[in-house]
């Protein structure tokens, strides 16, 4: 086994992977898939507040912990010798460019849409791509200092710059620095670690976790209901960390020296669902384990399903029976199966394949 104990053994493939990082990451992916089904409905009808409710559950949780997870595995980016492992970021270039750019075709000559074409502003949230080139741009220079600063830092960056208006929308950059400390911490977390959220115990402490987290969103709802100029803002914005303040408070009489109150509330609440996720993620091997490392192509390519599923209102068929919506969680799964096969991962395993050692030799 590599670097695997006995005891992690019985919970690893033959190469030392372990399971439980694989069904972690499923399960997010399909979160994610789901998340976006049912989103056209968590504003209509009489189901419009669970359907919100749960988005912002899932919204909360799953790209946080994704991000988590990407940071732990970051590790390796700087080798013990101090040199980098630059192929990482270069892959991560050439999966950007090509979402990019097939997402971007796919709206203008299936959709129809008129679209202004740019690689600085990454199309249909391929923004995770984005700032995974940026944070491993950035960890030479972090790895350099103490962890007991730049965490803190990241921090408080994440909850200033959503002050300034200008710092955003351009190559993913609000969105680059608010969820920045949620990758240093999976950065910083050592494994042994990491792996005391198996125990009896920290399941345990998971449970009154959860209900706080959930009870806090569940307040959130009733306490934001717009009932007139006051609280007229939507919580979403500040899951989404895409807004800068200004445009969240801009209806509102709230005082500016307040406004990163909810960017505090959404780093706890995240935090608070990621650790109750992970406490309580399968460690053995299912069916679905071995597509945990196939991740990439399910964020990458539902997007296409996505954007026609709400061009052509593909969801009002959903509305035509009662309880129909409920099969959205049956079709995201298997939505998340499919593309997570072989046939739809192998033109990524090609992009991976693509060496940037190669692209830099010269005769």
């Amino acid at each position: 086994m590599n670097n695997v104990s006995s005891v992690e053994s019985a919970y690893a493939d033959e190469r030392g992977r372990l399971y439980y990082y694989d069904n972690a990451k499923f399960i997010l992916i399909f979160l994610v898939v789901l998340a976006h089904a049912f989103s056209p409905f968590k504003s209509t009808g009489e189901s419009g507040f669970a359907f919100m409710y749960l988005w912002r559950i899932i919204n909360t949780l799953h790209m946080p912990c994704l991000i988590f997870i990407s940071g732990f595995f970051a590790k390796k980016y700087i080798r013990p010798d101090g040199t980098i492992n630059v192929q990482r970021p270069f892959t991560y270039i050439m999966y950007y460019l090509f979402a990019q750019t097939t997402v971007a075709a796919f709206e203008i000559f299936v959709l129809k849409n008129n679209i202004t074409l740019s690689l600085l502003y990454p199309r249909s949230s391929l923004w995770f791509l984005v700032c995974l080139i940026w944070w491993y741009c950035f960890l030479p220079l972090v790895d350099k200092i103490k962890p007991e600063i730049m965490f803190p830092v990241a921090v408080l960056l994440g909850l200033l710059l959503g002050y300034d208006p200008k710092f955003n929308g351009v190559m993913s950059l609000s969105r680059v620095v608010a969820h920045f400390p949620f990758f240093l911490a999976g950065y910083y977390i050592q494994p042994q670690t990491l792996a005391n959220i198996y125990s009896k115990k920290a399941k345990l402490i998971s449970i009154p976790v959860l209900i706080a987290a959930l009870l806090s969103l569940l307040g959130i709802m009733f306490l934001f209901t717009p009932y007139g100029d006051k609280f007229q803002f939507s919580i979403n914005n500040f899951i989404g960390c895409n807004s800068p303040y200004t445009d969240i408070f801009k209806k509102t009489d709230a005082n500016p020296l307040l406004w990163f109150l909810p960017r505090v509330w959404f780093y706890l609440c995240a935090a608070a669902l990621g650790f109750a996720f992970l406490a309580w993620v399968p460690r053995k091997k299912y069916f679905f384990t071995k597509f945990g490392a196939r991740t990439l192509a399910v964020y990458i390519l539902h997007r296409y399903l996505y954007l026609a599923y709400l061009e052509y209102k593909w969801y009002e068929y959903f509305n035509a029976v009662p309880y129909l919506r409920l099969a959205i969680f049956p079709i995201a799964l298997i939505v998340t199966l499919v593309f997570s096969t072989y046939p739809f991962w192998y033109p990524f395993k090609l992009i991976g394949k693509i060496k940037i050692g190669k692209l830099l030799k010269t005769k």
